[in-house]
């Protein structure tokens, strides 16, 4: 039973079925793998560790990384059951569904909120929070706009999947160019297909051709991309039905936005990002730090001068319920910060100097006020924010034009060579296995192109654990600014890591006896029998994961975190036995004791240590037995948060 739940998660993983989310082709999609679907759903990027013990009912609104986790792994057992939506109830993005769990009708759940294992939402209320807890009743469901006919809808569904082969091609096309390039190179001067007899003699070759290659690949990319999107009409603020052009345009540009993540993952989290943003249509400052932001919709964002957007933050995600879409314009005010995994819907308006932490959720605009700091789902207000010493401006918020070009230098490096290395294994596989198809072998071809992508996989993984132990050695605890050397080599061989090793190799290890032997090799230390279920681990020799513990889908242990503009770097351990659930975090300078279990969406807080044999729940973490009894009063009373 486990390993045909493992072979079916991985496999259902390698579609680019991104490309239909937030579409009806998306229903149909869940419904081919044993899903059952209602009428008029929408469905963004959701994840289904079951999908054919998921009903989900007419009229739902799926958001952005919805995660239904009904399997998971506690105990050295693999827990599944079912998870119900029924009619009109809506599931906000990154929130998460765990077994047995049942959202009633016209029942809401909140952005960056857990509904744990066993809990129901009656019907007609509203829940927020991690984990999940009733704030208000769902009120009055505004007019449903008109339904299309039989004629429409085919005609809008073909204009989805014609909308879908566009981006695919658009991000396919540049392929052409930057392959001629390396044809052309390779005919006039080398010859390398004539020339030289092993594949192991021409991967070098190939790979000094595919720099300038990949380099050509992204720039008419990005080229494409922008004009793409200045055909398209412009995003604007109001009340547009699910089924109307606003949407479909909105889809459009998202679903760029979308594959970009994959395509050109190295331009995030660089100095680059500014300007693609910019071609995209967003408003960015000066300064601007952006990671890998989710939920993006262009036109109606805005960055402050010197703001920070860290890794897999929400930011700006539509609200989508009753058949409408509802955009606002969404602020980021200058200095302030968007920690990992935090939740910012669209609307927010941040002042100057806000922090909002790790896996948070923004607080209503009314709330803020410059220089506060939140935490947690619901958000806390911390009357005090942890300061670090007084570094040297020129290495944090005013670098010299000479460290703004050297990190230019080193980025371009970290955002072409992932490229062009997948670039080289695509004509290394041609020149090891064309000879075999021009003689007509077929089954050797096929057994070639197997072996290529083994291969493929193993030296993927090879490359990134050299540039590991050649670029930074051991990691280990300290404090560097953002403009120095050591920070821009740390985040090259993370961007090498989630672009290479974790695509053609590591997502494929999960919940295998392999995983922690592949984590090993790049410092993580890792006791026998430990169950492995994701790939988010960085600085991987700060990480110490006991005998039998088990980390689940999205799970992590958070190393580093920006502060000031600097990176601070620290240890985690996960005791014994340990069962971290699932987009649970636990920040650096923290431990989870032996035999302790982390809920859905828990956040552990830097420098605090979690009790052997106990249960915790929650962002921030809180004891599991104080969470039930407040959830079972406030259920009861009908109060809220």
């Amino acid at each position: 039973t486990y390993f045909r739940w493992w072979l079916g998660t991985r496999l259902s993983e390698i579609p680019a079925v991104h490309l239909v989310s937030g579409t009806p082709l998306k229903a149909w999609h869940l419904r081919f793998l044993g899903a059952r679907i209602g009428r008029r759903c929408i469905i963004n990027s959701v994840t289904i560790s079951v999908p054919e013990l998921v009903e989900v009912g007419d009229d739902v609104c799926l958001g952005t990384f919805v995660n239904i986790e009904n399997a998971r792994v506690e105990g050295g057992r693999l827990m599944i059951g079912r998870v119900t939506i029924e009619a009109g109830a809506a599931v906000d993005s990154y929130s998460i569904l765990e077994n047995d769990t049942h959202v009633g009708k016209r029942s809401r759940i909140g952005g960056q909120s857990a509904l744990a294992e066993g809990r129901i939402t009656p019907d007609g209320e509203v829940w927020s929070g991690a984990p999940a807890r009733k704030i208000a009743e769902s009120g009055t469901p505004a007019a449903a706009p008109a339904s299309l006919g039989g004629l429409s809808s085919l005609l809008r569904n073909l204009g989805f999947l014609v909308g879908a082969a566009l981006v695919a091609v658009l991000f396919y096309i540049p392929v052409f160019p930057s392959f001629v390039l390396i044809d052309a190179i390779d005919e006039r001067w080398l010859n390398v297909f004539y020339n030289v007899e092993s594949w192991w003699e021409a991967f070098p070759v190939f790979f000094l051709l595919a720099l300038p290659a990949s380099a050509l690949l992204l720039l008419v990319t990005v080229l494409l991309a922008g004009a793409l999107r200045l055909c398209l009409p412009r995003q604007r603020e109001g009340r547009f039905s699910l089924q109307g052009s606003e949407y479909f345009w909105k889809w459009q540009l998202s679903t760029v936005l979308d594959t970009s993540l994959q395509v050109l993952h190295g331009l995030y989290a660089s100095v680059y990002v500014r300007s693609w943003l910019r071609i995209m249509g967003t408003q960015v400052g000066r300064d601007a730090e952006v990671s890998t932001a989710e939920g993006i919709v262009p036109e109606l964002l805005e960055l402050g001068e010197a703001s920070f957007v860290a890794d897999g933050a929400m930011l700006g995600d539509e609200e989508q319920r009753d058949g409408w879409m509802i955009l606002r314009r969404t602020r980021i005010g200058n200095r302030s910060f968007v920690g990992n995994g935090a939740y910012v819907p669209d609307g927010a308006i941040f002042p100057e100097d806000v922090l909002l932490g790790v896996q948070s959720s923004a607080p209503a605009n009314a709330e803020l006020r410059p220089g506060q700091t939140w935490l947690g789902s619901p958000p806390i207000h911390l009357p005090a924010r942890e300061t670090i010493a007084a570094q040297d401006p020129a290495l944090t918020y005013h670098p010299s034009n000479s460290r703004r070009w050297a990190r230019a230098v080193v980025e371009g490096l970290r955002i072409t060579i992932p490229l062009a290395f997948v670039i080289t294994a695509g004509y290394v596989t041609v020149f090891e296995t064309m000879p075999l198809l021009e003689q007509g072998d077929w089954l050797g071809f096929a057994l070639s192109l197997a072996g290529a992508g083994v291969v493929y996989g193993v030296l993927a993984f090879g490359a990134v654990w050299l540039a590991k132990w050649i670029l930074i050695g051991r990691y280990r605890s300290m404090l560097a600014p953002m403009w120095t050397l050591f920070v821009w080599t740390s985040e090259a061989v993370t961007s090498l890591y989630e672009t290479l090793a974790v695509p053609a190799l590591l997502n494929f290890l999960r919940g295998t006896p392999m995983m922690p032997w592949a984590l090993r090799l790049l410092g993580v230390k890792v006791g026998r029998g430990a169950w492995i279920n994701t790939c988010d681990i960085t600085e991987f020799d700060c990480v110490s994961i006991g005998e039998d513990a088990e980390l689940n889908d999205h799970s992590g242990p958070q190393t580093h975190l920006f502060e000031d503009r600097v990176m601070r770097i620290g240890q985690v351990r996960i005791g014994a036995r340990a069962c971290v659930g699932v987009r649970s975090t636990v920040l650096y300078d923290a431990s989870v004791g032996e035999n302790a279990r982390l809920g859905p969406l828990t956040l552990v807080a830097k420098g605090e240590h979690i009790p052997d044999n106990s249960s915790w729940e929650g962002t921030p973490a809180v004891p599991q037995s104080r969470l039930q009894g407040s959830v079972a009063s406030m259920s009861s009373s009908g109060s809220g948060l």
